[in-house]
Formats: structure tokens, C-alpha cells, sequence
């Protein structure tokens, strides 16, 4: 995904919560901008986990998010 579209949806106003997916079939809810940090080149996100989901940080290669979900919508296939 390009990092400008992960960016946008980032500075939305209102922002709207949304799940990121990656490739891997990670998910990542995102529930506030100011719990995540682009990186300068817009390669890597780092995605700020809520206690008690083990490491604090995940880094994600913005490469390898295959899409963002609104919060609470879900789709089976």
C-alpha cells in the first residue's frame, strides 16, 4: 500500500478508527492516530499495541499492508 494513502486516512478529520491488514493476515486495530508514527520516508509504521498483547511496538512494512477496514465492519469470504 502506498504510505501517502496510509497517511491520509491517518490526518482524516474526523479520524475514523480502522483495522489495518497485512499481507501475513495480521490485523491491527487502529483506534487513534497518536497511538501510531509513520516513518519519515513513509516505509515503516510503527503501531503502538495495547498492554497485554505482548511486545508494546510492532513495525509494519507499509509494502506489505494489503488494506484498511473501517473499525467494525467485517468482511468473510
Amino acid at each position: 500500500m502506498h504510505a501517502e494513502t496510509v497517511k491520509e486516512v491517518l490526518s482524516a478529520l474526523p479520524f475514523q478508527p480502522f483495522v489495518i491488514h497485512t499481507v501475513s493476515g495480521a490485523k491491527y486495530l487502529i483506534d487513534h492516530p497518536d497511538f501510531t508514527m509513520l516513518s519519515h520516508g513513509g516505509r515503516s509504521l510503527y503501531i503502538s499495541l495495547p498492554e497485554g498483547e505482548g511486545e508494546r511496538v510492532r513495525i509494519v512494512d507499509t509494502a506489505l499492508i494489503e488494506r484498511l477496514e473501517p473499525a467494525g465492519t467485517s468482511h468473510t469470504g
